[in-house]
């Protein structure tokens, strides 16, 4: 008497998958949610490929054949932060859009790294004062990184009208007292009056 005994395949196992940021331990490297499949049947073969993480570079290889066993079946793709990153700073006048508000050149800096966090601070130029605040922590994302800082004219300054007789040095030369107005504000052009000297 012969008998066979007949048996199938396990099917009710299953496969994960990791997405980590390369050289970085515990849940600071996670970068995304672990792809777990259930269903799988023993023997079975499948592929799998990174999948796209913003701010991220794939580490090759970027794909992967997982042959599903009654063990742990997993695999782990690895990644590295974009170093090819930029940021912009603007220096503006307060309230006037377009060039016309424009102080200063924007500072351009590339070949940053996604995540990275950078302090700027308001440049000094001659005739403004800065608006608060003065500093700003940029954030290196995927997307726009710009800071804009502000500035008024500055409306503490003065000018002076001397009053001298053409050719006669020192104060020999002075006809009358000089005439300092004050609270001027940068770039105002004023015509001083001629004044009568008897």
């Amino acid at each position: 008497v012969v008998h066979t005994f007949y048996y199938t395949r396990v099917n009710n196992l299953s496969y994960t998958v990791h997405y980590r940021e390369q050289g970085v331990d515990g849940d600071a490297g996670k970068l995304a949610d672990d792809k777990v499949v259930d269903g799988q049947t023993f023997g079975a073969t499948v592929n799998e490929s990174a999948i796209d993480i913003d701010g991220f570079e794939k580490v090759a290889p970027t794909s992967a054949q997982i042959e599903i066993t009654t063990g742990t079946n997993e695999h782990t793709f690895y990644y590295t932060r974009r170093n090819n990153l930029s940021y912009t700073v603007h220096y503006r006048e307060q309230g006037v859009d377009g060039d016309a508000g424009k102080l200063a050149d924007d500072k351009v800096v590339d070949n940053k790294t996604f995540g990275d966090k950078i302090t700027e601070n308001a440049i000094d130029i001659d005739g403004f004062d800065k608006v608060a605040p003065t500093s700003a922590e940029i954030e290196i994302t995927t997307g726009t990184n710009e800071h804009t800082f502000y500035y008024t004219r500055r409306t503490n300054l003065s000018y002076t009208v001397h009053y001298r007789e053409q050719g006669v040095e020192g104060d020999a030369g002075k006809l009358a007292e000089d005439k300092v107005v004050d609270g001027q504000t940068f770039g105002t052009k004023v015509r001083p009056d001629r004044k009568s000297v008897v």
